[in-house]
């Protein structure tokens, strides 16, 4: 089955893009949250007067993608609200330091490359 993402922010930070977007949840919301509120958030799910959702982070230099996390069980009126109370924050600030060990890895691989030996390939 295709995942559709829906795009709440895109922009650089330094020489890197982020990406936030959204997916549609998977987990029930009655196996997350406590009996005595959840007939009524899941009809407020079901009537679109909340946004239930999963909530993907990325990590992109030049096109390559360093870095990816996903925080499930997102519930808000408004999806673009997870971008101001600090949430899609936190997961930004976690993609960029994991984005770190691809970079560190790719920036050896690349130092290691004889670009001179590249022309022999080409003849």
């Amino acid at each position: 089955m295709t995942r559709y993402y829906d795009t709440l922010l895109e922009e650089q930070r330094g020489p890197f893009t982020v990406i936030v977007d959204k997916t549609w949840e998977d987990l029930n919301p009655r196996d997350l949250f406590d009996d005595c509120d959840i007939e009524e958030i899941c009809t407020k799910i079901d009537n679109y007067t909340y946004d239930w959702f999963m909530l993907r982070t990325r990590v992109i230099f030049n096109e390559v993608e360093l870095a990816y996390t996903y925080l499930g069980g997102c519930l808000y009126e408004r999806a673009a609200d997870v971008l101001t109370d600090g949430t899609a924050e936190d997961q930004i600030y976690q993609c960029l330091l994991e984005a770190k060990t691809p970079l560190k890895e790719l920036k050896e691989k690349f130092a290691a490359v004889d670009v001179d030996a590249l022309d022999a390939l080409t003849v």
